[in-house]
């Protein structure tokens, strides 16, 4: 047996292997038929394939040996020559060809010369107001009120009626049930318990208002989820309301937001503390941003890569065939997106080996308590202790997809530190506003 390769030209190369018959007449004539019954070929019996493709996947083994052993960069896989035609049966010598698709060579290095924007997020009074008037509501107490709002939670008795608006006979009647305007999904019924007093009484439509949620209609009606699908109006009779009082703007209201280790006694430290931790939160943008910009510029810096677009094309549209896809075309679009993504993929790998990138099992250990501390954050929880944090990280990463989805974090994440550290990082802070511009701009 001999391969060969020829260099067809800058992106794009041809393997050659030629086979005598004497190459798999004893040995290798066996491992094919063995072949053929550890792994059956689609549309073939198990040991009935016929030899024709089963010498393909032989040819392909010698194919990835030449390719390893001789450190070849390829793209995407080997595809099979179109002008391969191979008579096993009769011919004593076989040839099988395959294209491939040539990595190009990059020659990038990274230095102080090259500038990527790093943006810092304002944090104006106006934010630190807002995130204080969160938490105020957040921290607050329900306490009797004489007038409800939207924010209000109500108990009080309803009645089903029937078609003319009269009681209904053998109808729903709850004597004590809880209604909040605030999560109704239908603004005209929300606004009907706004503004009402204890002893009001009016008509509404719970399946109305709660968007037909039978889950909701369930709790507000107090029956089985197999009764709670009523259309019907009932008559509600407001017998209590509650609302909600902030809580005042004391010690104990700073250890509720800012932690029970907060040292901080009065309302200008206590709002600083808050305008700091705005800032903390808002890392996480300023980086994926930073990501945004370095791509750009990286990929820039690298020049024009020349890529096998043809045959990358041709490898897609194969493995949409494999895959059984209805629709195995690839429009100019999605070819474009797709080298676009390549060309800023061999940039990364490139680099990542430039700058000796190893994740170790402490970085992915870091980037699941990251990612747990951010999802915390979502649900208004931004200082949560160290252990819940972890507990948290723990439980993400008994899940197989968020657990890969942590890993590739922990790699971008040690990537781009280093990348930060070899170029010339250019602070600048901007509005929250601006801030989001730059995303149109990339539109």
């Amino acid at each position: 047996m001999n391969v060969s390769f020829e260099q067809i030209d800058a992106v794009n190369g041809l393997l050659t292997v030629e086979l005598k018959r004497d190459d798999f007449a004893s040995d290798v004539n066996k491992e094919v038929a063995a072949m053929g019954q550890r792994h059956p070929i689609k549309g073939f019996r198990p040991g009935h394939a016929p030899k024709s493709l089963l010498m393909k996947y032989y040819g392909a083994s010698a194919v990835y040996d030449y390719i390893r052993e001789n450190k070849l960069q390829i793209l995407g896989e080997p595809l099979p020559n179109e002008d391969t035609k191979v008579d096993i049966m009769n011919d004593e010598e076989m040839t099988f060809k395959y294209d491939l698709g040539m990595a190009p060579a990059i020659d990038l290095k990274l230095n102080k010369r090259i500038n990527v924007p790093y943006y810092i997020i304002e944090v104006t009074d106006q934010m630190v107001d807002d995130a204080i008037a969160h938490d105020r509501k957040r921290l607050g107490t329900l306490v009797d009120g004489e007038v409800s709002d939207k924010e209000s939670m109500l108990r009080g008795s309803m009645i089903e009626l029937d078609e003319q608006g009269n009681d209904k006979q053998d109808g729903i009647k709850v004597e004590r049930t809880v209604i909040s305007p605030r999560y109704m999904v239908d603004d005209d019924e929300a606004a009907k318990f706004v503004g009402v007093k204890v002893g009001d009484t009016f008509v509404f439509n719970p399946h109305k208002a709660n968007g037909g949620n039978i889950a909701e209609l369930a709790a507000m009606l107090n029956v089985d989820r197999n009764q709670a699908d009523v259309k019907s109006d009932f008559r509600v009779t407001i017998e209590e309301i509650k609302v909600n009082q902030e809580a005042e703007m004391n010690e104990e209201f700073f250890k509720g937001v800012l932690g029970v280790e907060t040292d901080v006694k009065d309302e200008a430290a206590f709002r600083e503390a808050v305008r700091e931790m705005i800032g903390r939160a808002n890392v996480p943008e300023s980086n994926y941003r930073f990501t945004v910009d370095a791509q750009r510029i990286l990929t820039d810096k690298a020049g024009e890569m020349q890529l096998p677009e043809e045959f990358l094309k041709r490898f897609l549209k194969l493995r949409r065939e494999q895959d059984e896809k209805e629709n195995t075309e690839v429009t100019d679009e999605e070819a474009q997106e797709m080298f676009k993504s390549l060309r800023w993929q061999l940039v990364k790998d490139h680099l990542a080996q430039e700058l000796g990138i190893q994740v170790e099992k402490e970085d992915i250990d870091t980037a699941a308590f990251i990612f747990a501390q951010q999802q915390l954050s979502q649900y208004g929880i931004y200082n949560a202790p160290d252990d819940l944090i972890r507990q948290q990280a723990e439980r993400f990463m008994q899940d197989d997809r968020t657990r890969e989805m942590i890993q590739e974090h922990a790699i971008d994440n040690k990537f781009y530190a280093a990348v930060k550290e070899s170029v010339k990082v250019n602070e600048k802070t901007i509005s929250v506003e601006d801030f989001r511009k730059l995303y149109e701009k990339d539109k």
